[in-house]
């Protein structure tokens, strides 16, 4: 919880980097979600000159092709003063931990197309890329996905 206002900030910093909406980031969203875990992933942070330097979100996942439990890695965020000194690093490798205590054994990661420092992260652990592209339904169109009960 004594992280929740540092943590919000940062959340709002990676999506306004990326050209995304903040709006619906608050910091009740994120104690609920993320701290006290009702969006039932895990947040990892990592912390230094007294304040929160970034943080990762990891979601359970099951990858059907292997067979094999693992997690999605949602957000990995590292202030940009901050960056190239092995916080991001220390992130996915608290994140491999985890997946290794609950018998699981991928991490999967994505990357914005335009983001070539987080893919050559990824790629200088071992990371095998390929091309995905991502969908999501949100708001009403869900909302009308889940009414619609037709075959």
């Amino acid at each position: 919880r004594r992280e929740a206002a540092g943590l919000t900030a940062r959340i709002r910093a990676l999506h306004r980097a990326q050209a995304e909406a903040t709006t619906r980031v608050t910091q009740a969203r994120v104690i609920a979600d993320l701290v006290e875990g009702g969006a039932g992933g895990a947040c990892h942070v990592a912390e230094g000159e007294g304040r929160l330097l970034g943080y990762g979100t990891a979601f359970r996942t099951y990858e059907s092709g292997f067979a094999a439990r693992g997690r999605y890695l949602g957000d990995l965020f590292v202030l940009p003063a901050h960056r190239r000194r092995g916080i991001a690093r220390a992130l996915l490798g608290s994140f491999a931990r985890l997946v290794q205590a609950e018998g699981g054994d991928h991490l999967w990661l994505t990357a914005k197309t335009w983001n070539r420092a987080a893919q050559a992260l990824y790629e200088s652990h071992g990371a095998l890329g390929e091309q995905v592209l991502a969908f999501a339904i949100l708001g009403d169109r869900l909302e009308a996905l889940a009414q619609d009960d037709s075959p």
